[in-house]
């Protein structure tokens, strides 16, 4: 994968978005939107999250960026100061998988995309990343739009639980020059 020596960077910000690693308090306020239905729809049995299942989230989350240099960060509204959800990556067999998750307040505006694309800019400008995949199921239209706007193409279909998945993937340079 090629990660280079720096690896206690969060992605840089954007105009509107700061990315940042996790903390004990932000407990409250990602619990509030990982048990909205609405949020959950479209993640794993698309059933909303226990308290203790969003602890274990941030927990995995700083872990990972212990270990890796890299995580699903937490997605910071620059204009509010509010935690809104988070966009990064996770281990997977094949390729780093990005992924986001917004609080709905803020759905509509071009925010995942724009944190998306900072993200993908991070991990193969620092983190050296060689390809990047993402996996969304297939009703959720508004993922699928995000991905192809990020140049990402689909590449499999698979039945997960009775949900029809898609994965998508792009190498390095496709990314960047798209």
């Amino acid at each position: 994968m090629g990660v280079t020596e720096k690896l206690d960077d969060v992605p840089p910000g954007t105009d509107r978005l700061a990315f940042r690693e996790w903390n004990d308090d932000d407990l409250d306020r990602f619990h509030a939107i990982c048990s909205d239905p609405q949020v959950m729809k479209f993640v794993g049995d698309g059933q909303a999250w226990s308290r203790d299942r969003t602890g274990r989230f941030i927990h995995s989350a700083k872990e990972m960026f212990r270990e890796h240099g890299y995580c699903q960060w937490a997605l910071i509204h620059k204009v509010d100061g509010e935690l809104i959800g988070y966009c990064g990556f996770v281990n997977s067999d094949d390729a780093p998988e990005i992924g986001w998750r917004l609080a709905p307040e803020y759905w509509g505006k071009g925010l995942a995309t724009e944190a998306a694309r900072a993200v993908l800019k991070h991990g193969i400008e620092t983190l050296g990343f060689q390809r990047v995949i993402a996996t969304v199921q297939a009703a959720n239209v508004a993922s699928i739009r995000i991905i192809e706007k990020l140049g990402m193409t689909q590449v499999e279909r698979f039945d997960r639980d009775g949900r029809e998945v898609l994965v998508y993937s792009a190498d390095a340079g496709r990314l960047t020059s798209g």
